[in-house]
């Protein structure tokens, strides 16, 4: 079964969210959800090459 949000499409579109913790665990979840509803995303952790990873599994070119 393919994964759904309970949110409406588009709640976070135009908006720019710092998520802490971005690299793995929640906040990397937490990133993944918000870029699907159409936020920005600001992403802090610890370590950049975690970072990075979750950058490009996000697809987003900043």
């Amino acid at each position: 079964m393919p994964y759904r949000s309970v949110f409406r499409a588009g709640l976070f579109a135009g908006k720019t969210v710092i998520v802490t913790g971005g690299g793995s665990g929640l906040g990397r979840c937490t990133a993944h959800e918000l870029k699907s509803l159409g936020a920005r995303l600001a992403l802090i952790g610890r370590t950049a090459e975690k970072l990075e990873t979750v950058k490009a599994e996000l697809g987003d070119p900043d």
